[in-house]
């Protein structure tokens, strides 16, 4: 043949093979490596087929041969080889990814030819797997690439990679969780990379080492303004690459950039991909993992649904937090099976006691579905961009200004608040001042009556905000149906928490005056037994639209899609204007002008029960078993 004839060229990489030997043995593996060289001659018996070693085999085909019929044998062993997974019996599926080089001339370098159909397999993987991609198509991206790794070294020098920040925000409080660093290639004035952009390149060229630790650095001295500034801060979370967790003098060396700028191992988090846990020496991986937590240093376990190559590992990794991968999760929300397969995952994690983490979360309806699912924290463009320094500075001095307003009522000597800026007024007779949930606090005992009677108004200024949380204790006398034991008036509707239905519920209602007909957004619980201590407490977050119900210390219902009530004008305490008033006794009310957590509320039922005198009863079968 001459030089201007024309060769093809395959390269292909068994899919999931390093599981097939874990899972079935090395005898299974080598049995699919031969049925496999077996299946790539019975699909294209006109190529000549070679094993390179372990899981890879090239192909080529000589002669002139359209891009169709390319395609058409690359697409004949992909089919072939899900079949053949499943004669064989694998659980694990079995696919090839296959990168394919087109209409080359027979004189090419050899060596170039493979680079270049690995580069085409290496996307293919990267496209899901199991699927073939050809080098003609990617030409220019991997020209790019070229003129990226040729200036990496040089733009590291010239500080090119610039580190910029974005808040991981608590999904119930909205406040800040930790923070993520996030790296930019600055190559000129019009041109920026991210790291998407760059990172799979330097992982493959061995260049990832040198970029993380420069960043890690670059962290460290950033960490070390805030420290300058006197300003408290959360953690920050740095992804590290594989081949610089398994070095063995990392601790060290993390350790001695850090005292250059007086940071300490729990002011940081260190972040692996969840895909370096398929390669070889997972057990090195976790012993590095583990010598790290030793240190100080919170763990995270990113991109979590990229592969699934954790699973097996998940009850040795040392990891404190999940981080869903950003397109896994847009995937499966958009059916019911993928909706419920992310609730399974978040709730395993929550099992195993670690921070579930969405990332890029860009619409309202993602935030809702995953905080109503029990997801922690997220980070995405629906909370704030990506920031440098200096803006993410001002953001956090803007969060940390936003300080708490609590409003509690102790009722020990009177009906105002333990600040004094705002008292309550009795309507009509026979309410009194109490003995309340323990000796810190007292109550108010409401002794029932007519509409709008024998209850306590207070100012509409308890509830300042949009967002709130509100929390009591009360013991119910005699149940009417529908009366409120709190009703709040707003400027278009109103809220209310009625402890008693009748038929063994109680509700928490969001009306608004201006659809009577859709205009009921009513959130059910169990009802307050009778003669019983219970605590309540219930938030709505006007970020999300939604109101969590707490019965004794325990999330009992999640409602989204609750419009927000703006300017609360008058609380009626102890009744409201359309039922007759309470029976029972309340003690202990408090509103905070923020969302708590259920780690919170839960918190202050179990602070409740420590009280001197408290009188209450331990709600224990709604405890967790450990």
């Amino acid at each position: 043949m001459s030089g201007k004839d024309k060769i093809h060229f395959m390269f292909l990489d068994l899919d999931n093979f390093k599981t097939v030997n874990d899972v079935y043995g090395h005898k299974s593996g080598d049995e699919l490596l031969i049925a496999t060289g077996r299946l790539l001659q019975e699909c294209v018996p006109e190529a000549v087929a070679v094993r390179l070693g372990g899981d890879e085999f090239v192909m080529m085909l000589f002669g002139e041969k359209s891009r169709e019929e390319l395609a058409g044998a690359a697409g004949r062993i992909l089919e072939q080889m899900r079949r053949q997974g499943k004669e064989m019996d694998f659980f694990t599926v079995v696919s090839m990814s296959i990168g394919v080089v087109w209409n080359a001339f027979y004189d090419t370098d050899l060596e170039q030819l493979l680079s270049q159909s690995d580069a085409a397999m290496y996307e293919a993987k990267q496209n899901g797997k199991g699927c073939y991609m050809f080098y003609n198509d990617l030409e220019e991206k991997f020209l790019l690439e070229k003129q990226m790794e040729e200036h990496a070294q040089q733009a590291l020098r010239t500080g090119e990679f610039v580190v910029r920040y974005q808040p991981v925000l608590h999904m119930i409080s909205s406040k800040i969780e930790h923070t993520q660093a996030c790296v930019f290639w600055q190559r000129d004035e019009k041109t920026v990379w991210e790291t998407k952009d760059f990172r799979p390149l330097f992982e493959r060229k061995n260049f990832s080492k040198e970029i993380d630790l420069y960043v890690f650095e670059a962290v460290c001295k950033d960490l070390q303004r805030f420290h300058q500034e006197g300003r408290m801060h959360d953690k920050v979370s740095v992804q590290l690459s594989r081949q610089l967790f398994l070095d063995e003098g990392l601790g060290q060396r993390l350790l001695e950039t850090m005292a250059r700028y007086g940071v300490e191992p729990h002011e940081l988090e260190l972040a692996l991909e969840e895909k370096a846990i398929s390669s070889r020496g997972v057990e090195k991986l976790i012993d590095s993992m583990t010598a790290l937590k030793n240190l100080g240093f919170s763990l995270a376990l990113i991109h979590f649904g990229e592969d699934f190559s954790s699973f097996r590992y998940l009850r040795k990794l040392p990891v404190d937090s999940l981080k869903f991968e950003e397109t896994y999760l847009k995937e499966n929300l958009l059916n019911p099976k993928g909706r419920q397969i992310i609730k399974t995952l978040i709730r395993l994690g929550k099992d195993l006691k670690l921070l579930l983490v969405a990332e890029g979360l860009i619409e309202k309806d993602e935030v809702v579905f995953l905080s109503s699912c029990g997801c922690d924290a997220a980070a995405g463009e629906f909370y704030s961009e990506i920031m440098p320094l200096d803006e993410y500075l001002d953001y956090t001095k803007k969060q940390a200004a936003q300080k708490e307003r609590r409003a509690a009522f102790r009722f020990l000597d009177g009906l105002s608040d333990e600040d004094g800026t705002m008292t309550g007024e009795i309507v009509g007779e026979g309410v009194a001042l109490v003995h309340g949930i323990s000796d810190l606090w007292g109550g108010v005992h409401f002794p029932g009556g007519e509409v709008g009677q024998n209850l306590i108004c207070l100012p509409g200024s308890l509830f300042p905000g949009n967002s709130y949380t509100l929390t009591m204790w009360i013991r119910t006398d005699a149940g009417n149906d529908w009366t409120s034991v709190i009703y709040m008036r707003y400027l278009d509707g109103f809220a209310s928490l009625v402890p008693y239905l009748g038929d063994g519920q109680s509700i928490y209602r969001i009306c608004e005056d201006t659809d009577m007909n859709n205009g009921w957004h009513d959130t059910f619980c169990r009802a307050a037994a009778f003669h019983q201590w219970c605590f309540l407490a219930v938030t709505y977050d006007a970020f999300s639209e939604s109101v969590c119900y707490y019965f004794n210390g325990r999330k009992a219902r999640y409602r989204v899609d609750v419009p927000t009530m703006l300017a609360c004008r008058q609380v009626m305490f102890g009744g409201d204007p359309f039922q007759k008033s309470y029976q029972g006794t309340v003690s202990a009310l408090v509103v905070y002008d923020n969302v708590k957590t259920s780690e919170e509320i839960q918190a202050m039922y179990d602070s409740y029960l420590e009280e001197p005198g408290f009188c209450g009863d331990r709600e224990s079968f709604w405890m967790e078993v450990n």
